[in-house]
């Protein structure tokens, strides 16, 4: 197994990419949240963020809790500058859609982000001890989500975001969070109460999340946005 490289806490998502890169670590993927990278012998991945505090909570979760066969063995975070983190876990996998479908449907925790409902089948029992420790589980981290975040997305329970590891084991691997869109429109609204959960920093390092960056949907807006943050900065400066 391929040692992960030392990553400075100083150091920033953007420049953490650019290391593991050149210490042979090929980058996998990229959502809008974070980028993914595995090590050269495919036993390990790497989950780099600037900020991502819902996809956090669900990380902690898994780390704290007991193991449980429906969720990606996770090893550590390593801190990155301010909010950013660095997650080592194992090297996954997409899933079969049709598998990954009635894993969700056995789970029996709605989307809450507008995608369709999964198609149920035979191949998971809703009853299995861990798909039903697995649901409590997710309940839980729901409702906290509700009561810490204003702007809390809630369920992603979905297809997409069931995948695999080597021998075919179904892995969830990204179930609730934060709503970066309802961050986007409470920005432009000058909902600042709406904003309350998070700092100026954090803001401009949502800002800084793959979605924004180079030929993603969210580039064309990062400057206005970015404006927008400096402005409620400013107004937050000249209020005390």
């Amino acid at each position: 197994m391929v040692p992960v490289p030392p990553i400075p806490a100083n150091m920033s998502a953007s420049e953490a990419c650019k290391l593991l890169e050149e210490a042979g670590w090929r980058h996998v993927g990229a959502g809008d949240w974070s980028w993914v990278f595995a090590d050269p012998s495919d036993a390990r991945a790497i989950r780099v963020t600037p900020f991502d505090p819902g996809y956090r909570m669900f990380v902690d979760e898994c780390l704290s809790g007991p193991a449980n066969r429906w969720l990606p063995k996770m090893e550590g975070v390593l801190p990155l500058i301010r909010d950013g983190y660095v997650v080592v876990m194992e090297r996954l996998w997409p899933a079969e859609e049709t598998d990954a479908s009635t894993f969700c449907a056995a789970l029996g925790i709605a989307n809450d982000t507008g995608y369709p409902p999964p198609t149920p089948g035979p191949a998971v029992a809703p009853d299995e001890a861990d798909l039903v420790a697995l649901r409590a589980r997710i309940r839980n981290l729901l409702a906290e989500g509700r009561a810490r975040y204003r702007l809390w997305a809630g369920s992603d329970v979905r297809e997409g975001n069931v995948m695999a590891d080597r021998k075919g084991n179904l892995k969830l691997v990204d179930p609730v969070g934060v709503s970066g869109w309802k961050i986007v429109e409470a920005l432009r609204s000058g909902r600042t109460e709406l904003l309350a959960d998070f700092s100026n920093s954090q803001l401009v390092d949502f800002l800084s999340i793959p979605y924004f960056g180079p030929g993603r949907e969210g580039v064309a807006e990062r400057d206005e946005l970015l404006s927008l943050v400096a402005l409620l900065a400013a107004n937050s400066s000249g209020a005390r």
